[in-house]
């Protein structure tokens, strides 16, 4: 809620109490200390009102109509002064200057304090911080409203000196960090007892299980003082007093602390009033309680100082002790994991020293365990390409890492002693933030059974794909394929059939292993058409069959499958959602095969159509997979590339190496790369034949 709302909502009952009881007892605590005012003084002595102004705002704090309380607080200060002889002039000024002391040093706490602010004063102080912002707003409301008091002092025809604004900054300062600690320790310690209800194993709220040494401080440390007062010391004798707060506040509680302050400054303040000690030896009155006043802040500061930074570092030793539990737990739990881990880890710092090698990275490396924890060159000794050929020191992964960052899956071979087949483990190593302390962790995997698995699968799929190019007269047919892995979702078909040639180009969405499952099966179902030449109604057939596998899978097949009568160069094709075919003619032109309908998979039912174009002397079909295309750039603009390099080329298969190569080093290909590649030889294109025309009917 924002100020202004807060201003206009009206007080509820519990503020109507707050404020009723707040107003009782600052207006006793403004008669007590008028009680103070001595003949030859031209203040009161001792003003507790200035600490009990400061709690009621913040026990105010964000409540309803705050201009109450400056008004009540200015009010009742006035009225104290005036009922007690002041003139009606000075007593005003004395309520604007004890309002605005107090605004002042609530303001300072709740910027720079807010956690005391926001708890409304049910929370003592317990950072070193929040106590130097308390004397800060305290020592600054105090000498911003002395002009004040001194103007107020001086409508009396008593005069002013600098004497004046000394007692009133001194008691009011002291005041407030007194009365305010002893207020906001209360509170707290009420507040905490109804929350807990008393379960504190029986130890007093102050005591915190100090017993003896807080019956020291609350009762010996003033009885010291008092007799102390009674012999008369030296004024200078007054300050070894201050070891037992020095004392007190190495050893107990805040809470125990403000009761052992609150009570010793008592004791200097009454019997300086009472002209006892040695502070009454001051030849004027105002100079002696000024003095006294002091040193009771003197003792305040110390000892809160001392016993708030003695909590600090209990919570943060405590704090340590907590994590150092949990870091030993969560080191025990990680180094369980690594040992139990199917994969090996190898850590290492930035100078290549071994920081972790888990048992399994031991074993995979050296075909033992029991490697001595500083030997950091043992275990790399059997590294070498997987040709066998010697390995340099600047391509181990994880010095690899440490120059680039990030390498993975890369796969080399081990050789351990005894054991007679080498190995074949991948690497992936990153490297370690300098922040972090640097270095590279390494990951180990044992793939040799994997391999193997996948170069059988290459060999099958191999197997799959046409091991003869057709006899075709007048023709010539080449195609590439190289998957992204050891196997890919991509494949590419021919087939003789009665009255011409059958040719496929197909690639399954993804790759690895699952992609050329789905690869095998369509190829299988395409080969099991009846009407192969029907190009159309064999898609149609295939995605029925094939369309609850496609399903199960989230999976699709874009095809591109034609038909060629080499009597004649006609070209029936149905195209799923392939889309990139391209008739290359020896002039130059370029044309696009557009795609006759959706993937296999996307939208099952709907019979296939297809199209028909031709093919003259001298006119290459290109048709290749979304991997090369990916390659050279994405963009339909970027087939004129492909039509450069094709006519340069005098055979098919030239033709289908100069597309491939377009890919750059394809062994790095994110995507499975497959291209096949139809030519008709020039020559004159048979008599009566018409000339060729676009799949649409109109002229190519």
């Amino acid at each position: 809620m924002s100020p202004a709302a807060r201003a206009r909502r009206a007080p509820s009952p519990r503020d109507v109490r707050v404020l009723l009881v707040f107003g009782l007892v600052y207006a006793a605590a403004c008669v007590a200390g008028r009680e103070t005012l001595v003949p030859g003084a031209r203040v009161s002595l001792v003003w507790p009102a200035a600490g009990i102004s400061v709690l009621w705002l913040v026990a105010r704090a964000r409540r309803p109509w705050p201009w109450l309380d400056w008004g009540l607080i200015g009010v009742i200060t006035a009225a104290a002064v005036l009922v007690t002889g002041t003139p009606p002039g000075a007593a005003l000024l004395g309520g604007v200057a004890a309002t605005l002391q107090a605004t002042l040093c609530v303001l300072v706490v709740a910027r720079y304090a807010p956690r005391l602010w926001a708890a409304r004063g049910y929370r003592q102080l317990d950072r070193v911080t929040e106590l130097w912002w308390l004397v800060f707003g305290a020592v600054t409301g105090a000498l911003v409203s002395a002009p004040l008091a001194q103007l107020a002092v001086a409508l009396t025809d008593q005069g002013t000196t600098w004497e004046t604004a000394l007692l009133w900054s001194a008691r009011n300062t002291v005041s407030i960090l007194t009365i305010g600690l002893l207020g906001w320790t209360l509170g707290g310690a009420l507040h905490d007892r109804r929350l807990r209800r008393g379960a504190r194993g029986g130890s007093a709220w102050w005591t915190d299980g100090h017993r003896l040494d807080v019956l020291g401080a609350v009762l010996l440390a003033p009885a010291a003082y008092v007799l102390w007062f009674l012999w008369q010391w030296e004024l200078a004798v007054v300050f070894p007093l201050i070891a037992f707060t020095v004392w007190a506040g190495s050893r107990l509680p805040t809470s125990a602390v403000v009761v052992h302050t609150s009570l010793c400054g008592s004791v200097v303040v009454l019997m300086t009033l009472g002209g006892i000690g040695p502070m009454a030896e001051l030849p004027d009155p105002g100079l002696r309680v000024g003095i006294a006043q002091l040193y009771v802040g003197l003792l305040t500061v110390i000892g809160m100082a001392l016993a708030l930074a003695g909590a600090e570092r209990r919570r943060l030793v405590g704090a340590l002790s907590v994590a150092r539990d949990r870091a030993q737990a969560q080191a025990g739990l990680l180094a369980s994991v690594l040992e139990t881990m199917s994969e090996g880890v190898r850590v290492v710092d930035a100078a290549g020293r071994v920081v972790v090698r888990n048992p399994t990275a031991a074993r995979l490396l050296t075909g033992r365990s029991d490697l001595d924890p500083a030997d950091s060159l043992t275990d790399l000794a059997g590294l070498t390409r997987l040709d066998g050929s010697a390995l340099r020191d600047d391509e181990l992964p994880f010095r690899r890492a440490l120059v680039e960052g990030r390498v993975r899956d890369v796969d080399l071979m081990v050789r351990t002693p005894g054991v007679p087949q080498p190995r074949v483990v991948t690497f992936s190593a990153t490297r370690i933030p300098a922040g972090s302390g640097g270095g590279v962790v390494t990951v180990l995997r044992d793939v040799t059974e994997e391999r193997a698995e996948l170069r059988r699968a290459a060999t099958v799929q191999a197997s799959l794909l046409p091991a003869r190019t057709p006899d075709l007269p007048g023709f010539e047919v080449a195609a590439r394929f190289v998957p992204a892995g050891s196997v890919g979702g991509d494949f590419y078909d021919w087939e003789r059939v009665a009255g011409g040639l059958v040719i496929t180009m197909a690639d399954v969405m993804g790759k690895g292993p699952a992609a050329a499952i789905l690869a095998a099966t369509t190829r299988s179902l395409l080969r099991a058409q009846p009407v192969p030449e029907d190009v159309a109604a064999t898609l149609s057939g295939a995605e029925r069959a094939l369309d609850a596998d496609l399903v199960n899978a989230g999976a699709f097949v874009t095809m591109f499958r034609g038909f060629l009568d080499p009597s004649t160069g006609d070209l029936a094709y149905a195209d799923a959602g392939h889309g990139l075919s391209l008739v290359v003619r020896p002039d130059g032109s370029l044309r696009r095969l557009p795609a006759t309908g959706l993937p296999l998979g996307i939208a099952a039912g709907p019979e296939r159509v297809g199209a028909r174009t031709r093919l003259l002397p001298g006119d290459v079909l290109v048709t290749f997979s979304d991997g090369l295309l990916d390659v050279l750039g994405g963009s339909i603009d970027d087939l004129a590339r492909v039509r450069d390099v094709v006519r340069g080329t005098v055979t098919a298969d030239d033709a289908a190496a100069a597309v491939l190569a377009l890919a750059g080093d394809a062994a790095d290909a994110e995507d499975d790369l497959t291209v096949l590649v139809l030519r008709r030889l020039p020559g004159r294109a048979p008599a009566g034949v018409p000339h060729p025309r676009g799949a649409d009917g109109l002229p190519g």
